[in-house]
């Protein structure tokens, strides 16, 4: 079309010109301008309208918005796009949009987040299409995985149950293992024999988590002793991820870097190199608080509640500069009884995967110590990590967790609706004041809590001076 009009401009214009030197030259009365007129503007119509509909075949097709959005970006927008669908008044629309949610949550293997989604559906209708059968085949599918597929989860075996009221208890702790997927990504991690990464020496592996190795280095520029955490980021991500993974990884780095408490640990430098991606930061001596977790080495009481006390008043210190740690627990407190020195470690890292990845074993938190509104992916605040403080001290106290389960949904289920068992019931020997303390910390409403890890951290010290020194 765009040749034929181009053809036609072409030869309207000559015969247009050819009709017009005639006339001059002979002084003629022809004719022939008008057909050339005619050739003219018809093949530049023509022309004109050809590039209009190629520049229109180009063009992006408008997107058509669906109630969800871009199923894409769903698992990114998981937290917002739930919080604002629960602060609906329900109606046929918003639980239409509940319904999808939890579907695609449900197709892309959230199932944890697609319980949730679907659990406060049928608060409102449970008859609603088919939400009864699908939650009960979520269900059924986490009580049938095998027990060594729920101790990789880090769920304890079954609830605790209240001792004999002669003593306390003594059971050993449960012990979480790390996923399988993320066990062989660090088993690699530690096969490729890694010596070096930026400026950094690797000097030997001092510890491993779910999340990466820690290597002992040593910074060639001022030759100071370091700890540098490796996450293998290219190996836990598909290439579509990495980027996002990449960018929120250096982003809370760099906000836990800003952090200046001497409580918590200093971040010196970050980067990436060979797909790993590292943190180094002070190398810390002692033993992390999980090690004082188990009944048969727990530490005096009122040791316990200065521990906690101060590591509130390191958190409250957090909040103020608007972070949150998502991931306070034992393992995450290291502490030296020859210094008495205590400081929380990896600040940041448990955002680095979407909203509660479990598809490698790198989990937005871990299951046993998250706030209800963490671990049905609502926005989280302070509010939470002071709930997750509170679980770590009742285990400091009692070698036990307060919630436990022989699945996630049971898991789930627990924190989100039951009320954990009271710390007297394992601990006569404590005042009423540390249960009180727990109480308000393990509240399933985040306003009900305390409203800074000041003011718990106030608490914990005035219920210490009521504890009699010496205590076991």
């Amino acid at each position: 079309m765009r040749k034929f009009g181009l053809i036609a401009a072409i030869v309207g214009l000559a015969t247009l010109g050819l009709g017009l030197v005639l006339r001059a030259a002979g002084n003629l009365d022809t004719w022939l301008w008008l057909p050339g007129i005619v050739l003219f503007t018809g093949g530049s119509a023509l022309l004109l309208w050809s590039r209009l509909a190629a520049s229109a075949a180009a063009a992006p097709l408008p997107k058509i918005p669906t109630p969800l959005g871009d199923t894409a970006g769903l698992l990114d927008n998981f937290e917002q796009r739930f919080v604002e669908l629960k602060g609906r008044k329900p109606n046929a629309a918003v639980l239409g949009d509940l319904y999808t949610l939890a579907s695609q949550l449900e197709q892309r293997g959230r199932a944890l987040q697609a319980t949730a989604v679907y659990r406060h559906l049928a608060r409102f209708d449970n008859a609603y299409r088919d939400v009864a059968a699908r939650l009960k085949r979520l269900v059924d599918a986490e009580r049938a995985k095998p027990k060594s597929a729920h101790a990789a989860s880090g769920k304890s075996a079954a609830a605790p149950a209240p001792p004999p009221r002669a003593a306390p208890p003594r059971a050993a702790a449960p012990r979480a293992a790390a996923a399988p997927a993320a066990g062989a990504n660090l088993s690699a991690l530690a096969a490729a024999d890694v010596q070096r990464l930026g400026r950094y020496q690797l000097e030997r592996e001092i510890g491993r988590g779910a999340m990466g190795i820690v290597y002992l280095g040593r910074d060639t520029a001022i030759n100071r002793m370091v700890a540098i955490k490796a996450i293998p980021l290219a190996s836990e991500f598909t290439e579509a991820e990495l980027v996002e993974a990449r960018s929120r990884f250096f982003r809370e780095a760099e906000t836990a870097g800003r952090l200046n408490h001497p409580n918590i640990v200093t971040i010196y430098d970050v980067g990436e190199e060979r797909g790993l991606a590292y943190i180094a930061m002070e190398y810390l001596k002692g033993r992390h608080l999980s090690d004082y977790a188990k009944a048969d080495t727990l530490l005096e009481p009122r040791k316990v509640l200065e521990i906690v006390g101060r590591t509130a008043a390191a958190l409250g210190f957090a909040h103020k500069q608007q972070v949150v740690h998502r991931d306070i627990k034992p393992a995450n407190l290291m502490y030296d009884p020859s210094t008495d020195i205590l400081k929380i470690t990896d600040f940041g890292i448990a955002r680095l995967s979407g909203a509660g990845s479990t598809r490698t074993g790198i989990v937005l938190g871990t299951p046993s110590f998250m706030s209800p509104e963490q671990l049905e992916g609502r926005t989280v605040t302070g509010h939470s990590d002071l709930f997750s403080l509170g679980v770590s001290l009742f285990q400091l106290l009692t070698g036990q967790l307060p919630f436990a389960a022989d699945s996630m949904t049971g898991l789930m289920q627990q924190i989100a609706e039951a009320p954990h068992p009271p710390l007297r019931a394992f601990r006569p020997d404590l005042p009423a004041c540390v249960d009180s303390i727990i109480d308000r910390a393990l509240a399933k409403n985040p306003e009900a809590r305390y409203d800074s890890g000041a003011q718990m951290a106030a608490a914990l010290e005035d219920c210490r001076s009521r504890i009699p020194s010496g205590l076991p």
